[in-house]
């Protein structure tokens, strides 16, 4: 229902005029008023599209109230929503066959006595009508809301709007016994009434007119009713689909106003039958069949042909193919099952008697080394089964190995061992891969690393067979070390020295140490041991890992047993690689505190502290010409002696 201008309707504030019409026309038992027309043999309009109309059809018989009723019809409304009106009513009365109204009336306002359906299409305001198009229960032409004897209610229970252009049903159903009326529209119950209405309304008389009204004003609608001859059937197959073979049962539910006189079916394959519920039918091959129904009414009228697609399926061919493989791979399977008529849904795959899948493509897992034996059936949407397909295949035998890769230590060959734990296969092949970009074909190498840290070893074989064994693979630590013992150096006689050793790098755990010789030393498995020697001594040192890893490192001793200082009366920086610098030799020295040199005019042209250290005849990178230069120094020995010293030099070129 929609709001808008309120229906033209012919009555004042005080008087409305009850249009009784004479018959037009009389068609079998029905008798038609004002603007309604016979469209078909069981098929009425109402009202045509226009303003200002009203129309009934009445059957021409009464009926007897206290016999129950279960009438069922078709109605359309018509296709205006937001300006369409007004409504349909189905009355009983026991009046007249030629009564009618116009606008908001329906057709039936005023009608007394009379029971009421009304279909009601149109928000009046004054009617107190609801917003969407409903269906209410009234008595005696009261077309208002307030009284009514059922509702009003939405009249679909899935849309406010039943303008729809669409054919809808409406059934109405009297029992006489427990005087209980109900209102379907389009199967669902809307409304209930339980009332003795032959009491109550009619005055005690059982004998009533029905018929349908409807009307427009201001605004109209294409109003029609059908008594109905609603041709229908279902089958013993779910969706009217099945498989070929299967014998299909055709059950009538067709809906009709009157009893069905006559039922006309034909299957579609040439078949056809008279019968309400055919014998069982056959279709002798596979494929998609139009089945018809046409059913004629106990009045003569015809319905129209109801036509449904019955589909027969075809018989799948399972088919498939498979691939011997290794074991641990998974086989290649490949789905070739066809079908013409109707879908394959249902795969059904056996390994060796096991169901292993339900599904299109299988997964073969776990699947032993030897001879195999796959079989598939399949199943169509429509229930057809095919015959069993199988092929053979084998899973061949893939080499088991080990492998021995240790920790090592960098820059030392480390020893790699690989194993065949089957004896099924022969391995021809070993692929190592050491983690450094290194990779080696032997079954037990040897390999060097180059870089400390931690590396990812593999190892695969391939047996003459071809298949190739599961991978193998683990992380080993490859281990550095550096050690540095003590710089050489000079000591007193007897005096304790200590000796040390720095160590580093990635080995885990802490490292053992040993000294060589022993002579002098009161520790050799320590990282400082005290060394106590008269005479001069070279010192080794050896760190080992946990790992194995092995550094070492040598300290060269000398003992202090008197002290001298050497100065050289000559040198000759000619560029011949011998005597090119003027420095001093120096014996059990400890510390220099200068060694200067002096040419002729008293200018410096040398000064060191460092031992090692000497004047290679330049100045400013200039070489001096052959003269004598005077030097002088100053140094303590290990045992505090002072030297203090001067002297001469001669340039020779």
């Amino acid at each position: 229902m929609r709001t808008g201008m309120l229906k033209k309707v012919f009555f004042n504030s005080s008087l409305y005029f009850l249009v009784f019409f004479l018959p037009v026309f009389s068609f079998s038992q029905y008798i038609l008023n004002g603007s309604a027309t016979q469209n078909t043999c069981n098929c009425y309009t109402l009202t045509p599209a226009q303003f200002t109309q009203s129309g009934s059809v009445w059957n021409s018989n009464k009926i007897n109230l206290t016999n129950s009723f279960d009438f069922t019809f078709n109605v359309n409304l018509g296709c205006q929503d937001s300006t369409g009106a007004d409504g349909i009513g189905f009355i009983l009365q026991p009046v007249s066959t030629s009564l009618g109204s116009t606008g908001g009336g329906m057709g039936f306002e005023g009608i007394k006595p009379s029971v009421d359906i009304a279909l009601d299409t149109w928000l009046n305001t004054i009617n107190n009508d609801p917003y969407y198009d409903h269906i209410s229960i009234q008595a005696n032409g009261v077309i208002s809301h307030g009284a009514d004897l059922a509702g009003p209610v939405q009249a679909s229970t899935s849309s406010v709007n039943i303008e729809d252009c669409l054919w809808h049903t409406l059934r109405i159903k009297w029992n006489a016994v427990s005087f209980l009326m109900e209102i379907y529209f389009d199967g669902a119950l809307r409304l209930s009434l339980t009332q003795n209405i032959v009491s109550t309304i009619f005055n005690n008389d059982p004998n009533v007119y029905w018929g349908f009204t409807a009307a427009t004003g201001g605004s109209y609608n294409l109003q029609q009713f059908c008594t109905a001859l609603n041709p229908d059937f279902y089958t013993n197959v779910s969706n009217n689909a099945g498989c070929i073979g299967t014998p299909l049962l055709f059950k009538d539910s067709s809906v009709s106003f009157a009893p069905v006189q006559s039922w006309y079916w034909n299957f579609g394959d040439g078949g056809t039958s008279n019968v309400k519920n055919p014998p069982i039918h056959n279709y002798a091959s596979p494929g998609v069949y139009q089945a018809k129904l046409v059913i004629t009414g106990l009045d003569g009228c015809i319905s129209d042909t109801l036509r449904k697609n019955i589909t027969i399926g075809s018989i799948p061919v399972a088919g498939l193919e498979i691939f011997d493989t290794c074991a641990g791979k998974l086989p290649r399977v490949n789905d070739l099952s066809v079908n013409t008529i109707g879908t394959i849904n249902q795969w059904t795959w056996m390994v060796d008697g096991t169901i292993v899948s339900n599904t299109q493509q299988p997964s073969l897992t776990n699947l032993s080394p030897g001879n195999h034996q796959i079989k598939l059936f399949v199943k169509s949407v429509h229930g057809c089964e095919s015959d069993t397909a199988y092929r053979f295949f084998n899973i061949k035998a893939a080499p088991v190995i080990d492998m021995l890769s240790p920790d090592g230590c960098i820059n030392e060959p480390i020893n790699f061992s690989a194993n065949q734990l089957d004896n099924a296969t022969t391995i021809t092949q070993w692929n190592w891969s050491f983690g450094d970009g290194a990779v080696s074909t032997v079954q037990n190498p040897l390999h060097t690393y180059t870089s400390a840290g931690n590396d990812t070893v593999k190892l695969l074989a391939t047996a003459s067979n071809g298949c190739m064994s599961a991978e193998l693979s683990k992380k080993i630590n490859i281990v550095s070390l550096f050690v540095s013992a003590n710089n050489d150096t000079t000591i007193i006689p007897n005096f304790p020295f200590q000796l040390s050793v720095d160590y580093g790098g990635n080995f885990t755990g802490v490292p053992g140490f040993s000294w060589s010789p022993s002579l002098g030393l009161n520790n050799t498995a320590t990282w400082n041991p005290l060394a106590t020697i008269q005479n001069d001594m070279s010192y080794f040192v050896t760190v080992t890992t946990d790992q194995g890893c092995v550094a070492k490192d040598t300290v060269n001793i000398k003992v202090f047993k008197g002290s001298a200082i050497y100065v050289p009366t000559g040198f000759t920086p000619n560029n011949d690689g011998r005597n090119e610098v003027l420095r001093p030799l120096y014996i059990g020295i400890t510390k220099i505190y200068f060694f200067r040199i002096y040419n002729r005019w008293g200018q410096l042209v040398f000064s060191s502290t460092k031992p090692g250290e000497g004047w290679d005849g330049k100045i400013n990178g200039i070489p001096q010409s052959t003269g004598t230069y005077i030097w002088m120094l100053k140094a303590v020995d290990m045992a505090g002696k002072i030297y203090e010293m001067k002297g001469a030099s001669t340039i020779i070129r």
